[in-house]
């Protein structure tokens, strides 16, 4: 069953360019996803989540405890 994905006018533009003969979006979306393993996509995202903790300062348990306290406050 088709289904509507939301995507820009330039990344339409630039997903038609990969289009061939009669293919489909779908049919060029899975060419495309069939090229990238989920392995090499996740790889890259568990490297920048590390990298991301590299950087990462942390605050005092108390202040931290005190934001939650007022975001879930409203003040």
């Amino acid at each position: 069953m088709p289904t509507t994905i939301t995507i820009s006018e330039k990344t339409k533009d630039r997903l038609s360019d990969y289009k061939f003969g009669d293919w489909t979006f779908d049919d060029v979306l899975n060419m495309l996803m069939n090229k990238v393993s989920i392995e090499d996509i996740s790889a890259e995202h568990i490297r920048e989540h590390y990298r991301r903790l590299a950087d990462f300062k942390g605050i005092p348990k108390e202040e931290f405890k005190s934001r939650i306290k007022r975001a879930y406050s409203g003040s």
